[in-house]
């Protein structure tokens, strides 16, 4: 488990680093008293840099048991898998769909998943929280979600 959080450590500070020097490529705004388009990317690589190097160090310094039997089953694997199959998806059908359409079939799948079996709760929350969502981003911040190229 050490060589593990080691060498996880060291890919999450590689990748880190490249995106702080992705970060560096934004535009930057003139705008006085305003966050500009890099500030949360730089909270969020702070934080990832931070947290890779605690890791590291970690996993450097502190002696422990090894085996501590964590295992992961292949129906644990499998339904990661689906998980991100189900994500990749959902964003390519918003491309032909739009938000409006898809995201509320993107939702229940992800509550029938998540164990959920009423129908009229499915059929209220997922559009519910879709429009919530959509009204939310398109008129406070004025943001467009995607249409889609089919309708």
């Amino acid at each position: 488990m050490r060589r593990a959080n080691v060498f996880i450590s060291i890919v999450l500070i590689v990748f880190g680093g490249f995106y702080a020097y992705l970060i560096m490529g934004l535009p930057r705004r003139e705008i006085p008293h305003t966050l500009g388009a890099d500030f949360m990317p730089w909270i969020l690589t702070i934080c990832l840099l931070f947290l890779a190097s605690v890791l590291l160090l970690r996993g450097l310094f502190l002696r422990g048991d090894d085996t501590n039997g964590v295992t992961i089953s292949l129906s644990e694997v499998s339904g990661i898998l689906s998980l991100v199959a189900i994500i990749v998806a959902y964003i390519e059908a918003m491309i032909y769909f739009g938000y409006l359409i898809i995201t509320p079939l993107f939702i229940a799948t992800m509550m029938l998943i998540s164990g959920s079996r009423k129908v009229r709760e499915i059929i209220l929350f997922s559009i519910g929280i879709a429009l919530a969502v959509y009204l939310f981003f398109h008129r406070f911040f004025d943001v467009p979600l995607p249409g889609g190229k089919i309708f």
